[in-house]
């Protein structure tokens, strides 16, 4: 056999260096493009994903808020009655017109015509377009004002320019819509306060809702943006979480200009709770007349419960005038004069000196301390001896033992129970009957008065300037009779009343006994509290009522006298300092309560005198506890009388 041929077994020859560089190229570019290709596509997916899933929500809503436009409807608030359901509080609609800073044209010359061409439809005065305009941010450079200076400062909300707008002037701010982009007029709730000042301290007020009350975490959760209304006293400030209601709102589609076009959805908003007072509008009127042309104050509470009755201050405040938009400065100004103090309710904020009223307190200390009975007695000579000193008493009595005592007021026979049970102990019994402490009513700002001791004065006298800190027997003289540092205020010398009314019991005071929601449904109830028990007997809790009956009969308070009611009672005058002149003044005082036998009402008013003027418990706060008892008798008595028709009818 042959030998193969070597050449067909040969391995190919090894291309060239250049032809293979030749066939790779098309090859690597291909390979490139593609992966190029894949990146771009997976960025496009990546994008689109993160478009329309991840952030999908939020871009819609994005879109939809480029093409349509919610306007708040303001739920009103809850109306505010009396004990007998009668309104004393309510709302009313008005057209209210809006600038909205977001929505006005973004060139400032521009933005500053749409104010300039609105301010002569609503009658805008001109130096509050100057203030609108600050809070619209529509000045610009021409006037002074830097443009990006003014969109830092400008609301963040619209804006009211004007209320209670009528048809003549919406007509004129339709006709010019295409020139007042970002103005826009809506029907606003506005709280109408039916009879003025009457009971303006215990309603309080509204007022607009400030960058401060924005940043409360609670106040935002009710859904308040800036231009709303909010409780800023009284009720109105203390039931704000039931009278606030829950907004609602149009959406509405706009044009490219922010016009509108038409209505989308509507959602309507849904009114606050009523609440029902325990006020008893009678009481209330008393106790107001009374006070007509006077600084003071009157309480009338329930001593079985603690139910606030009637609770006014003078001078007072209408606030209707606050509850208006815009409120200028000179407005408040003239509101919240800081010499009458309009504002300040006495009857829970005003603490003064109680005087002789003290001597409730003093008696239920001697009791309950043992260190006297009701027959015993001492001689009151027209004062006592304290290290040299000899402090007067307002009469020469003789011997006076604690009914007496109570009747005739004897300084003197309260100077010896006051240095026979000390001043720690004196002060442990005031505060068993809320001296010197809040007493947990319902409403905002309320003081707690004062209590002095020897600690107190030990630490505080150097704060008032006082270089001698020591505590003498004068000063427990001056307690025992409600004279010296010891301060309280209306409210809670109406609850000594009560609190021997009653037996004992000290209850927190409330003003709303109900609310109820738009469809009927009870969403709160009122239930009396406990504040605290005195702990003093029976017995010598009817040896106080007995004295402070005398009081009344053949004491200092037969001003108080009503015939076939039996009133207890004690006066009170207390010296003191104007704070505004510094001269001598009084402040009179009268607390009592009645029937004595089934006690319905405890009564405390307080009076400051005038320039010259010399006022007295008894003369001169005295008459106006026995009208407020009256009007409650007199409510009763037409209650029972309207009861006992209802039953003949049914009969």
């Amino acid at each position: 056999m042959g030998t193969a041929r070597r050449d067909h077994f040969s391995p190919a020859p090894a291309p060239s260096s250049e032809g293979a560089a030749e066939s790779f190229a098309p090859v690597s570019r291909v390979r490139v493009l593609g992966a190029v290709v894949a990146v771009v596509i997976a960025v496009l997916v990546g994008r689109l994903y993160v478009l329309q899933v991840v952030g999908g929500t939020a871009y819609r809503a994005k879109a939809d808020d480029n093409r349509s436009r919610m306007v708040r409807a303001v739920a009103p608030r809850g109306v505010i009655t009396d004990s007998d359901g009668k309104a004393l509080v309510s709302n009313t609609a008005q057209f209210t017109v809006f600038v909205d800073p977001d929505e006005l044209p973004k060139d400032p010359v521009e933005r500053e015509a749409v104010l300039d061409i609105l301010a002569p439809l609503v009658s805008l005065p001109p130096k509050d377009v100057a203030e609108l305009k600050a809070k619209t941010g529509t000045q610009n450079t021409s006037v002074g004002i830097d443009a990006k200076a003014a969109r830092k400062t400008r609301s963040r909300e619209p804006v009211a320019v004007a209320e209670g707008v009528s048809m003549h002037v919406l007509s004129a701010i339709d006709e010019n819509e295409w020139r007042l982009p970002g103005v826009t007029k809506v029907i606003d709730p506005v709280r109408r306060y039916e009879r003025g000042t009457f009971a303006a301290h215990l309603l309080g007020y509204i007022g607009p809702v400030t960058p401060d009350d924005l940043k409360n975490a609670k106040l935002k959760e009710r859904g308040y943006q800036s231009g709303d209304f909010l409780g800023k006293d009284g009720i109105e400030k203390s039931y704000d979480f039931l009278l606030n209601g829950k907004e609602g709102g149009t959406l509405y589609e706009i044009d490219a200009r922010g016009r509108r076009k038409q209505a989308l959805e509507e959602l309507a908003p849904t009114v606050g709770a009523t609440i029902q007072l325990t006020l008893e509008r009678q009481v209330q009127e008393a106790a107001e007349n009374g006070l007509k042309g006077k600084v003071g104050a009157a309480v009338a509470i329930d001593p079985r419960t603690g139910a606030v009755l009637a609770l006014a201050s003078a001078p007072t405040f209408d606030p209707n005038v606050l509850a208006r938009r815009p409120l200028l400065a000179r407005t408040w100004k003239a509101i919240n004069d800081p010499k009458a103090a309009p504002l300040l309710d006495r009857a829970i904020a005003a603490a003064e000196p109680p005087g002789s009223t003290f001597k409730i307190v003093t008696s239920a200390a001697g009791l309950g301390e043992d260190k006297v009975n009701a027959t015993d007695g001492f001689l009151c000579r027209g004062g006592l001896s304290f290290g040299g000193y000899f402090k007067r008493c307002h009469g020469t009595h003789g011997g006076v033992s604690l009914n007496r005592a109570l009747a005739q007021s004897c300084d003197t026979y309260y100077y010896q129970v006051g240095r026979l049970v000390g001043a720690d102990t004196l002060a442990d019994w005031a505060g068993k009957f809320g001296i010197g402490q809040p007493s947990g009513i319902d409403l905002p700002n309320e003081k707690k008065g004062r209590m002095p001791t020897p600690a107190w004065k030990a630490k505080m006298a150097p704060v008032y300037g006082n270089p001698d800190p020591a505590w003498y027997p004068g000063d427990t003289a001056n307690i025992a009779i409600g004279q010296g540092d010891i301060i309280a205020t209306p409210l809670q010398v109406a609850q000594l009343s009560a609190a021997v009314a009653n037996g004992g019991t000290l209850y927190v005071p409330y003003t709303v006994a109900s609310a109820k929601s738009i469809i009927g449904e009870t969403v709160y109830t009122a239930k009396p509290k406990v504040l605290s028990k005195i702990g003093l007997t029976a017995r010598d809790m009817a040896f106080i009522a007995a004295g402070m009956r005398s009081v009344v009969t053949t004491g200092t308070g037969r001003g108080a006298a009503i015939p076939g009611v039996a009133v207890a009672g004690k006066s009170g005058t207390a010296e003191k300092k104007s704070r505004e002149t510094g001269q001598d003044m009084n402040v009179a005082w009268f607390t009592c309560y009645a029937p004595l036998e089934k006690p319905e009402i405890a009564v405390c008013v307080m009076l400051y005198s005038g320039k010259g003027e010399a006022l007295h418990g008894g003369s001169s706060a005295a008459p106006i506890a026995r009208a407020m008892i009256m009007a409650h008798m007199a409510r009763q008595k037409k209650a029972k009388m309207i009861s006992a028709k209802v039953v003949a009818r049914q009969e």
